[in-house]
């Protein structure tokens, strides 16, 4: 009975380490594949952010393919987009021959050729092949270990222009790994599906971008390509081990760790040596009394007999006290009870634990007063406490440990077992180290790690049980979308650690705002978003949102500095709003854009209007984007007039859009949606193009304006554009003028002044629109050589009423004489107004009182040769 049931006890054990390592592995590598595939997918969103651009732009040849790669204004995109994904080493455009077009590290570009990697080879070959990982390789830039996702840019015809490549540092993983690795022997490794090994820590030389067909995680692989459990031989290390591995679920890569069977069985292997030495003494101790007994019984059965059995009592006490040593010194404590539910043994390790008093430790002590008294030593209701010292008989909960906690906040396991000839063993082992480490794992996959917030995953989690309590209870919540205002300024001027500062100050505000029944979760960047409840009469999402943007506006300390920030916040309610958490966060978004709108710094409830916006706003950029190439778009013309001759001197060419069922759409709704989606490039070209063409077909030699946007001032090609756009249409420069805003000059001024210089030395005039709306000063007149002042139609609308407006005018007009640069007035409607610039000698202007916008045939008189050429 003895040997049988320490056999069981022994093999019980042994399956439990098992499936408790295997278990623990198994939960372990589907968390770190997960946060790989999701740092895999982060770069690939870049990625398909920098083809779809490619792709909008209708990239058609090699050339047109690398002068938009070749841009600057790529590369500190490029920059921008990596900087918050730690895990990204380089975002890199190639060409089709393999030279390098941009890279988000380095300015100028290195000249550099990757034609001989495996990726570039690959994708160059097989026209099917859109994604391709190429083996970990030394980076030529700095020598670490990169392994490089390489995505294909191919034309609307199918032509191989280039590929998107992503370097993704493996000593990233490395060190991610090494901060969370569960113990010493265990080893955390990504394969690619062929075997091909990318990364392992602990980190050892020469192995990395081997092929290693007969790992666990190749193996297992081979049985179950979605992961699995195996005890194999590592080929790497050469020890036995237990491996779990789970393959990412987007990317051809497996996430293997492993930990040795030695290391791993440790903790069995010494409570079966000593149980195992302890039941094999007391077993061959008493063989050897009965054949010892049978051989005196035979010479003196009355006296022999009763030598015999004091000596056989004695060595059994020894080898009882040998025993107990054994189980003594297992790491659980150990209980066994007859079938009277009498007490056998306890160990010491069970009296340690518990603090059992003398009286309970004796055998012959009733199952049901040891059990009292541990009750008594329960701290919460956490798990059940009825099964402790608990005969398992016919309860299911026997085959699997139980976890109960103690008044001193102790997480004890418990497993009991039933033995041969009606008696039960149960044994206790403190797991309390072992389940904060898991905790602290689940808190890292839940939560912000900066801001200690809920994360976006969690915060799902949250509304969507909030969202079945009130389905069920018919409760009410909000959800406040929160995005800071001014942020992007904050990391660019003071760096990122005073941006980390003022996010941890945030959510610390937060914290201290909100209720208990209140929830702030960060969902990436400077975005927040806050789960209102508990709503009254007086405490309404309104008086929460204000509450909130009052807390986050005031300044922030960042040593002896001081940063402001504002905050915007858009809101949604349940359940009017939305009854998903999807809906809800899509409707507070679309509340969040429209306060940003309307000037940050507030709030704005969603309403549905507004979901009808964006979609007529998306179908309108689709409209117009299927408009390009199309008879929809025209050119009219506005006449510009000299004030002291009041002759004809030009045009302003402007844009218009006739929807073939809308009918005509404002410019100021079009023109910047085009500008939003990068339409305005082609649309901007086909107007340079189509004004300049007719322009020199008129026989008046008049000039001819044409805006350009931001996004065209951008352009690497700028002035080859232009210079093809006068050739091809045989138009004279010097009638040619560009007029450009002011906003232009807030970024890149050496750059702007390069461009700038390069269109003068073509001939063409520049002039600065809209001057006086906001970003006006001596220097931007200085730094840039303009040939026209265009004084906004909003102050010359002021004429006549105020005199602060009639100031701004005279002044500007002033100014421009002083510079001898020519000023023209927009938007003048009236004689006085006319009669005003005449008075202060504004050089040109145009309005509604000598020409409204129309189609070139309307000013026919004006562009026809007379002798004498003057507006009635």
């Amino acid at each position: 009975m003895i040997a049988l049931g320490a056999s069981l006890f022994l093999a019980d054990i042994h399956r439990q380490a098992v499936d408790e390592v295997e278990h623990n592995l198994v939960g372990l590598s589907t968390m770190l594949a997960d946060q790989a595939d999701r740092s895999l997918q982060a770069m690939e969103m870049v990625q398909d952010a920098i083809i779809q651009d490619f792709t909008d732009a209708k990239v058609a040849t090699p050339a047109t393919y690398a002068a938009m790669a070749r841009r600057e204004a790529l590369h500190n995109g490029l920059k921008a987009r990596i900087a918050a994904l730690p895990q990204v080493n380089a975002i890199t455009i190639i060409d089709h021959t393999g030279k390098l077009l941009n890279f988000s590290r380095y300015w100028p570009i290195p000249d550099v050729d990757i034609s001989d990697r495996d990726y570039f080879k690959a994708l160059a070959a097989d026209p099917a092949l859109r994604r391709f990982i190429g083996q970990p390789v030394r980076n030529r830039g700095d020598g670490a270990w990169t392994i490089y996702i390489a995505r294909k840019i191919t034309a609307p015809d199918g032509t191989f222009l280039g590929l998107v490549l992503g370097a993704v540092e493996l000593g990233y993983f490395e060190r991610l790994y090494a901060q969370i690795s569960p113990s010493d022997d265990a080893v955390v490794s990504m394969f690619r599906n062929d075997g091909l090994l990318l990364v392992r820590h602990p980190r050892r030389e020469d192995i990395v971008g081997k092929v290693f067909s007969t790992t666990g995680a190749a193996l297992i692989a081979a049985k179950n390509p979605a992961g699995g459990v195996l005890r194999n031989v590592s080929p790497i290390d050469g020890l036995e081990r237990l491996i779990a591995t789970k393959a990412l679920a987007r990317y051809p890569i497996i996430l293997s760790i492993s930990r040795t069977t030695d290391v791993s069985l440790a903790p069995f292997r010494r409570q079966a040596f000593a149980v195992g030495m302890a039941g094999i003494l007391l077993v061959t101790c008493i063989g050897s009394l009965l054949l010892l007994l049978l051989r005196q019984a035979r010479a003196d059965r009355r006296m022999a007999g009763a030598e015999e059995r004091v000596r056989g009592e004695r060595e059994l006490r020894t080898h009882y006290e040998r025993f107990g040593v054994a189980l003594d010194n297992m790491i659980q404590g150990l209980c066994l009870f007859d079938a009277d539910q009498r007490l056998v043994v306890m160990n010491g390790r069970f009296v340690e634990l518990y603090d059992i008093p003398d009286h309970l430790r004796q055998p012959g002590v009733r199952a049901e007063d040891v059990r009292g008294y541990l009750l008594s030593l329960r701290g919460t209701t956490m798990g059940n406490w009825d099964s402790v010292a608990t005969s398992p008989d016919g309860d299911a909960q026997s085959v699997s440990p139980v976890i109960v906690q103690t008044n001193t906040h102790r997480d004890i396991s418990v497993l009991r077992a039933p033995v041969p000839g009606g008696g039960w063993v149960c044994t206790h082992e403190d797991v309390t180290e072992r389940r904060r480490s898991e905790e602290r794992l689940r808190y890292l996959a839940t939560h912000d790690v900066l801001t200690k917030l809920p994360n976006r995953i969690q915060f799902e989690e949250l509304v969507a049980r909030k969202l079945s309590n009130c389905a069920a209870s018919g409760g009410e919540f909000a959800l406040l979308c929160l995005d800071l205002d001014g942020f992007k300024q904050v990391n660019d001027m003071f760096g990122h650690p005073a941006g980390d500062h003022v996010l941890t100050d945030v959510a610390t505000r937060l914290s201290d705002l909100l209720g208990q029944n209140c929830i702030a979760a960060r969902l990436g960047g400077d975005e927040f978003a806050v789960l209102a409840t508990d709503f009254d009469a007086v405490k309404t999402p309104a008086v929460a949102a204000q509450a909130v943007i009052d807390a986050l506006c005031i300044p922030y300390a960042e040593g002896e500095r001081q940063i402001d920030i504002g905050c915007s916040i858009g809101i949604a309610s349940y359940p009017g709003d939305g009854d998903t958490y999807e809906r809800l966060l899509t409707a507070s978004d679309m509340a969040l854009v429209h306060a940003k709108n309307e000037g940050k710094g507030g709030y704005r409830f969603y309403e549905p209007a507004m979901d009808v916006a964006a979609r007529e706003r998306q179908q309108l950029a689709l409209d117009l984007k299927a408009a390009l190439g199309t008879n929809q778009f025209e050119l009219h013309y506005q006449p510009q007039f000299d004030v002291a001759t009041n002759e004809a001197c030009g045009f302003e060419a402007l844009l218009r859009w006739t929807h073939p069922v809308l009918g005509p759409i404002s410019p100021v709704q079009f023109i910047p949606l085009a500008e939003e989606t990068g339409l305005i490039l082609p649309l901007g070209e086909w107007v340079l193009r189509e004004a300049c063409r007719n322009a020199a077909t008129w026989a008046q030699p008049l000039g001819i304006a044409v805006n350009l946007s931001i996004a065209q001032f951008r352009q690497a090609n700028l002035c080859d554009l232009v210079r093809e756009v006068l050739d091809e249409t045989g138009l004279l420069s010097s009638r040619l003028e560009l007029e450009v805003t002011e906003s232009l000059f807030l970024e890149r001024t050496a750059r702007s002044q390069e461009i700038l210089r390069d269109l003068k030395a073509l001939g063409v005039r520049i002039s600065i629109d809209d001057f006086g709306t906001g970003y006006s000063s001596l220097a931007t007149l200085q730094a840039f050589p303009f040939d026209k002042i265009k004084i906004d139609r909003s102050f010359v609308g002021q004429i006549g009423i105020t005199d602060k407006g009639a100031a701004i005018v005279r002044a500007i007009i002033s100014l421009g004489n002083s510079l001898n640069v020519p000023v023209i007035a927009e938007g003048i409607e009236t004689e006085n107004q006319l009669a005003f610039l005449a008075q202060h000698q504004c050089a040109e202007f145009q309005g509604y009182l000598r020409g409204k916008p129309l189609p070139i045939s309307a000013y026919h008189s004006l562009i026809t040769p007379r002798e004498q050429l003057r507006v009635a």
